[in-house]
């Protein structure tokens, strides 16, 4: 259902801008845009120009909000035209005012390849595409940089088709939208040293008799067995408390650590959901019990971004880096359960604790022991 509301809340601070309270002070004015009205979320970078009786709305680094718009089902399309340059910009919806929003956003300088298109979902301004990048968030989409691309969202039930210049079938099907919010506001976002799109001729509509979802998802790894589906979370810290220790402070694991996060369906567990990085405290303790009945070694499969220290019963026993071009300057950091430790474990109770550091792209850890036999796992 697309319903039009008094008044949307907020202008979707935090979506590249710093916080809700920087973007109401600056309150950019309200531009018209065909017969939408759009509210800028920073002073810059972000235009209504007419072209050749046409309007278009220009975005270069910056986002912007549909004013008085709330969506929860239904069809968005518009045309959208970009060099082929590197850069990000795409669609969010469901948005909230305090960043959480479905986001859709086009790799601009990757036309064709399978990561040219990818969704992510948002939470409160952080992008989460580290954690979701596999076929059901990532496509091959072909962009043309000689015009316009039409792209048009089928949205419903907690999903989205994603068609591309009239394509028969949905070139993205995302089978389930993470932020889970059912409804919000519209708007568009860009990133990156040439994230400048142009887009004209939006429509917002409801679906029409017989319209809907008709994608599919795509067969995807499954995560490997022993997964550790629910991690207890602490409150952050900055990094800089756990760098180059051998054992886990006493001081931080006396912080408190009351949050529950659950893994996605990969695997993975979205921090994101509970907290997000700021300046100074960009760090959480990501923890679970391990009773065994016997003293014994197992291996821990486990991913992360973007950075890791791993205790068992507070002794380090993994150090490492993963986050984007961390390694090389083609390393993405997306998670998966790509590296493995052995964990030592004692009779009875034991502790297993992550300080996972975020910069950016997702904030995520994930873990399996590969025969939990004679475990007894909870948070």
């Amino acid at each position: 259902m697309l319903r039009i509301m008094s008044k949307f809340v907020g202008a979707l601070a935090a979506i590249g801008a710093a916080s809700v309270a920087q973007a109401q002070e600056a309150e950019p004015a309200l531009l018209q845009f065909d017969q939408y009205q759009v509210r800028p979320t920073s002073p810059q970078g972000v235009t209504v120009d007419e072209v050749r009786g046409q309007q278009e709305l220009v975005l270069s680094r910056a986002s912007a909000m549909l004013e008085g718009i709330a969506f929860s089902e239904g069809v968005i399309e518009f045309d959208v035209a970009f060099e082929n340059k590197r850069g990000f910009g795409g669609l969010m919806w469901h948005a909230s005012d305090t960043g959480d929003a479905e986001y859709f956003y086009m790799r601009q300088h990757k036309s064709g390849l399978p990561d040219a298109g990818q969704y992510t979902p948002m939470r409160g301004g952080l992008t989460s595409w580290q954690i979701f990048s596999d076929a059901n968030a990532i496509a091959p989409f072909p962009y043309t940089y000689d015009g316009w691309n039409r792209i048009k969202f089928v949205i419903a039930d907690d999903k989205a088709d994603i068609y591309l210049n009239g394509s028969p079938e949905p070139i993205l099907h995302v089978p389930d939208l993470a932020t889970d919010r059912g409804s919000g506001g519209i708007g568009f976002r860009t990133s990156g040293p040439n994230g400048k799109i142009r887009i004209a001729n939006l429509t917002i509509r409801g679906l029409a008799a017989g319209e809907g979802i008709v994608g599919r998802p795509k067969q995807v790894a499954s995560p490997p067995p022993g997964v550790i589906p629910t991690w207890r979370v602490s409150e952050p810290f900055a990094e800089s408390r756990i760098e180059n220790v051998l054992s886990l402070p006493g001081d931080l694991e006396m912080l408190s650590a009351e949050r529950l996060v659950q893994a996605e369906p990969t695997g993975i567990a979205d921090i994101g959901r509970l907290v997000q990085p700021d300046e100074g405290a960009d760090t959480v303790l990501v923890s679970t019990r391990i009773d065994s009945n016997a003293a014994r070694q197992v291996r821990l499969r486990f991913g992360y971004s973007d950075r890791l220290r791993l205790f068992l019963n507070g002794r380090l026993v993994f150090d490492g880096a993963a986050g984007f071009r961390s390694r090389d300057f083609f390393f993405l950091g997306t998670v998966g359960f790509k590296d493995v430790v052995v964990l030592d474990l004692r009779e009875g109770p034991n502790v297993l604790t992550a300080a996972v550091s975020e910069t950016f792209g997702g904030w995520g850890f994930a873990a399996a022991i590969e025969n939990d036999d004679g475990l007894a796992i909870r948070p």
